[in-house]
């Protein structure tokens, strides 16, 4: 039975990106998410001008991250997109989650993560083993659309 119940979470198809838009009801101001969940961990993509310049990628890991550098808090994590090479780019980490916030950056991450399938992210826990999250992506591309556009004064809803 034990076997059976592994064998159906392991071919549970991906579910599709949630978007969360939320407007402030004192000062009127979105804030908007697109979030993958996959296994216990989470990517989130938002926006919050209010809050913050541009578009942020954060990853939320069941795991404690390894801290970054003592004057950066950046890290350098390893990503990879389906079948395409690695990549090396430096997230600023505290605790558990990790934060894309380079303008650039997070514009060639989104890039690719709209049209992706499958994304690995490489990491090292507080005690300096390395581990995989695999989110499994489907319907990225139209849930960054609906939520990056409602920052930007392209939808009106909330919720």
């Amino acid at each position: 039975m034990f076997l059976i119940a592994l064998t159906l979470i392991a071919t549970e198809p991906p579910r599709a990106m949630a978007v969360e838009v939320v407007r402030d009801p004192i000062n009127d101001r979105i804030r908007a998410s697109a979030i993958v969940r996959d296994d216990g961990n989470r990517l989130v993509v938002s926006c919050s001008p209010g809050q913050y310049d541009g578009r942020r990628v954060v990853f939320h890991s069941r795991r404690w991250l390894a801290r970054g550098h003592i004057l950066s808090g950046a890290r350098p994590l390893v990503y990879r997109f389906d079948s395409d090479p690695p990549r090396r780019m430096l997230w600023a980490t505290d605790r558990r989650h990790a934060t894309l916030s380079s303008g650039r950056r997070v514009a060639s991450f989104l890039a690719r993560l709209a049209t992706a399938e499958r994304l690995v992210i490489r990491a090292r826990d507080m005690e300096g083993r390395r581990f995989d999250t695999v989110f499994r992506l489907k319907d990225v591309g139209p849930a960054l659309d609906r939520a990056l556009a409602a920052c930007s004064g392209g939808s009106q809803e909330a919720g």
